[in-house]
């Protein structure tokens, strides 16, 4: 599944997941077809309206496939098996308000009407039986309504969750149809009567449970159809997927309807904007309003309008701030305002609230926020100001020209101009920017990670009417460097709130019954009063979680113990691996050099390669990665497992729009970096040479494991995204080189449109570790041209599926010829090669000439070769190229330049450029 495609509208699309019910054995056939023939075809149709689509299939009968069970997988079976029916009501509303239902002849399990139901006399679990235990974990924790109908099987209480206690439009029931008619409810009911006295007749010859349960599926159809749910039936699987087909494009038309896309073109800064707006509202929904909040916004509001300044003698400010905030003045005009704390003192959740009350209250004024911690890939400093750029660009003039992979703004990718850029940029009108975790940027081309913390790359004075927002923890190098700028004011966050504040975070996070009697016992809570509203969200999160596999009480004792956030998530994360996870037996004998002591399994291993991942992993990929490292037959993770898993950490290991996991807390990813993978430095901040610590040598397996795996992959932007990552982190550079050289990796970067900043930015950076290590781009790709121009790119392997490393240019012309090799002259060019782009980039032309039709690309040719003479001091050649160029440009009529973007540039260029010349 292709889920950072190339093609995404602006606007954030909520992905289409519907839940799969259906009863465990007798639909199998069925879901096979749907995920192997429909759900791809929808999936492809929301990848181009900027979304995807995902079906929830909880396929339980994997689970039970697995028996008999290994010693070490009993428990976790057990538990999994008692907290199924919570476990899929969970899923039925994380998955609201999509749903697809399939009905057949049979009910599914259920407690029969004689079974007598004592288990609220029940003394432990074990005592009751499997039906009878799913009721209880699921009454004690959420859903008390269904001991209403203890009687009902699973898929009714998924159906009854989905569509009797919810209304939704996007819901649909196919019934298989056999030799028995569909009746309504009231014809049942009717029958029901008049069968009545031959009852003892029909059950001395049937059994009754089989005899109860078609009445029971019978009942089930009725209520459904009375109810006017939308109901198809089929007889095969065919008109199966063609009603499932129809169903969910009208689904997918309704919600996002047609737009106009452009293919090959890069949209990573409208996803990272998606990534910022999703943080502001998931913080909103989480959010607990306080006198503190309050009167922080007025702070901050009054700073972003105007300069005010605050008096630390005024009796006001000493009443209403004091005691929240510690407010440091300097004399009148101020640019800066930073926001400091401890880490998990609720920074971040009260920035991204407030620049959601100042939008809605100042609509008018441009705002641009950016959180550090939003995505993995977001930390990088000149994507952030480079984001920060294009967008006051944006506001201030409106959409930009598409342009090439390697166009004439190269320049951006220097540090330092770009810094210039951006001071000219927010020098144009009045702007407040919102730069949320600044301890978390890093450097990544031409700028130590050093530089970026301590802001000396930033100017001593901003223009007055730019109001810069920055939030950090108070132990960071950047604050330290910043408290000594004369233009910033300091907020110091350094009250955690009353008791009521306190208890409303914990209450928010709570999702189980009785929520104050957690908080009434004063023994645990009055003795622990610095509690962050960090803590006290992972202490309410996993207190939901963890009653249904030990003592609650005895957990949050022992959570309380700890000072740290940092010692709380290893107590966590041991509770998760020792509850959720298991080792395979191939894992214990493979990896015993990698392995953590008493830390160790398929959760650890996913956690370790979810934080090595450079953007994070999907939910199939990650269940593909176990079953490389060896969870396989017995120990395999299946997707029950696996939901289970994230049904609990959900509020911490989340989607972003693209459909990758992330980490939605620093601090976690910080736990799982040195607790799992046991290295010091952050791994966004390491070198490839790290891994010659021997500390490191466990985050190196995972690079390595990742790089095979991507190797493997045929979506080419989940390729160049995570491929040359691990390849460069694995030090692996002859296979690095041959990725950047291979023909299919040329042939589709040449072909982006307005390729984002981190696409090219990543592109150049590589080449430049290369270089380090004693690579030669120039001899790489003149290779890569002369296997181009051989036609050596055609050949194929015997292969269905390619990966896209295997990808072949199977109908190539000249014209993509002369395309490809323009586009590596031009890299050339860039690295300083000249001799070799000149080459190059005069035999394109040769090329071209001979083929009337390709007069725009050869017009690019004879632009490229002048420019290449301009910048190497040869200006007679140079112009003599300007003039062929402008000559072929005057063969297109005025409509023809009217309607290229990239006519129309260069005609002004070669304008401006011939006119300089004279």
């Amino acid at each position: 599944m292709e889920r950072y495609d190339s093609r995404l509208g602006l606007k954030y699309h909520k992905p289409i997941c519907p839940y799969i019910c259906s009863t465990m054995n007798d639909f199998q056939e069925e879901r096979d077809f749907l995920a192997n023939h429909v759900f791809p075809q929808l999936n492809e149709l929301c990848n181009s309206r900027g979304t995807y689509f995902k079906a929830v299939d909880l396929r339980w009968s994997a689970v039970k496939s697995m028996k008999p069970f290994p010693d070490n997988l009993f428990r976790q079976y057990s538990c999994l098996h008692s907290q199924h029916l919570k476990l899929c009501l969970d899923y039925v509303n994380n998955c609201f308000p999509f749903f697809i239902c399939l009905l057949g002849q049979t009910y599914g399990e259920f407690l029969s009407e004689y079974t007598p139901f004592l288990f609220s006399k029940a003394t432990d679990l074990a005592s009751l039986s499997g039906e009878e235990q799913n009721l209880y974990v699921a009454a004690k924790n959420g859903y008390p309504w269904v001991l209403e109908t203890p009687n009902c099987s699973l898929i009714e209480f998924e159906i009854i969750q989905a569509a009797f206690r919810r209304e939704s439009q996007f819901q649909y029931f196919y019934f298989r149809t056999g030799t028995t008619l569909l009746r309504s409810f009231e014809e049942v009911e009717e029958e029901e009567e008049e069968e009545e006295e031959e009852e003892e007749e029909r059950l001395a010859s049937v059994p009754l449970v089989d005899e109860e349960e078609k009445l029971k599926i019978g009942k089930l159809k009725a209520k459904i159809i009375s109810k006017g749910l939308p109901v198809r039936f089929y007889k095969e699987l065919h008109e199966l997927g063609e009603l499932v087909l129809k169903d969910w494009l009208v689904v997918i038309e309704k919600l996002y309807p047609c737009c106009v896309i452009t293919e090959n073109t890069d949209y990573k800064h409208s996803f990272e904007r998606l990534y910022h707006d999703e943080f502001i509202q998931k913080c909103k929904q989480v959010f607990v309003i306080s006198k503190e909040a309050n009167r922080t916004f007025d702070v901050l509001e009054k700073f972003a309008l105007k300069d005010v300044e605050l008096d630390p003698n005024s009796s006001a400010l000493t009443s209403s701030l004091d005691s929240v905030l510690r407010i440091n003045s300097f004399p009148t005009y101020k640019s800066i305002l930073l926001l400091t704390g401890e880490r998990g003192c609720g920074k971040s959740t009260l920035i991204a609230n407030w620049v959601n009350s100042f939008r809605s209250k100042y609509p008018n004024i441009l705002m641009i926020p950016y959180f550090v911690g939003s995505t993995s890939e977001s930390s990088d400093i000149m994507s952030v100001i480079h984001y920060f750029i294009t967008e006051l660009q944006h506001k201030n003039h409106g959409a930009h020209l598409e342009m090439d992979f390697l166009s004439e703004d190269l320049n951006v990718l220097v540090f330092s101009l770009l810094v210039e850029v951006f001071i000219a940029s927010i020098s144009l009108k009045p702007c407040i920017l919102v730069l949320d975790g600044i301890e978390e940027l890093i450097g990544l081309y031409g700028i130590s990670g050093q530089k970026v913390k301590d802001f000396s790359w930033l100017p001593n004075s901003l223009p007055p009417h730019c109001k810069f927002i920055l939030s950090t923890v108070s132990s960071s190098l950047s604050f330290k460097s910043l408290c000594t700028r004369s233009d910033v004011r300091t907020i110091d966050l350094s009250s955690m709130g009353d008791e009521d504040t306190k208890l409303s975070i914990f209450k928010q996070h709570l999702s189980m019954p009785n929520q104050d009697f957690f908080w009434q016992d004063n023994q645990i809570w009055r003795k622990k009063p610095n509690l962050s509203p960090l803590k006290l969200t992972i202490l309410a999160r996993e207190l939901s979680e963890c009653r249904i596999y030990r003592n609650e009480f005895q957990c949050i004792r022992e959570y309380l113990e700890v000072a740290s956030i940092q010692e709380l998530w290893e107590l966590i994360l041991k509770r998760w691996i020792e509850d959720y996870s298991w080792t395979s037996n191939e894992k214990k004998t493979n990896s015993s050099t990698v392995a953590t002591e008493g830390l160790h399994g398929w959760l650890s291993d996913a956690l370790c390669l979810l934080c090595v991942a450079h953007c994070g992993l999907a939910e199939d990929e990650l269940l593909h990665l176990l079953e490389l490292l060896g969870y396989r037959h017995h120990y395999r993770v299946t997707t029950v497992h696996w939901a289970a898993f994230r049904n609990a950490t959900k509020y911490w290991i989340q989607e972003k729009p693209n459909g990758l996991l992330y980490f939605q807390h620093q601090s976690l990813r910080h736990a799982v970096e040195h607790q799992l993978l046991g290295v010091i430095t952050p791994v966004r901040e390491s070198n490839p040479y790290t891994f010659l610590n021997p500390t490191n040598q466990k985050k190196k397996y995972f690079h390595q494991i990742l790089m095979r795996f991507f190797q493997r992959q045929t979506g080419f932007w989940r390729v160049y995204q995570e491929l040359p990552w691990h390849l460069k982190m694995s030090s692996c550079w002859s296979g690095l080189c041959s990725f950047l050289t291979s023909p299919s990796i040329t042939d589709f970067i040449s072909k982006i449109k307005s390729p984002s900043l981190w696409t090219r930015l990543h592109f150049i950076h590589y080449w430049n570790i290369l270089s380090e290590a004693g690579y030669d781009a120039s001899a790489a790709y003149m290779l890569s041209v002369e296997k181009i121009k051989a036609d050596e790119c055609h050949k194929m392997k015997r292969r269905c599926t390619l990966s896209v490393l295997e990808c072949r240019l199977l109908q190539i012309n000249d014209t993509d010829k002369c395309r490809l090799i323009l586009f590596i002259g031009s890299f050339l060019k860039h690295m300083g090669k000249t001799n070799e782009a000149e080459e190059l980039f005069l035999s394109a032309e040769d090329m071209l000439m001979q083929s009337p039709s390709t007069r725009g690309m050869l017009l690019q040719a004879q632009n490229a070769v002048g420019e290449l003479y301009l910048e190497i001091g040869m200006i007679q050649k140079g112009f003599k190229y300007f003039q062929k160029a402008w000559s072929n440009l005057l063969f297109y009529s005025l409509c023809d330049l009217k309607a290229s973007q990239f006519l129309m540039k260069q005609k002004g260029w070669l304008l401006e450029t011939l006119i300089s010349q004279k």
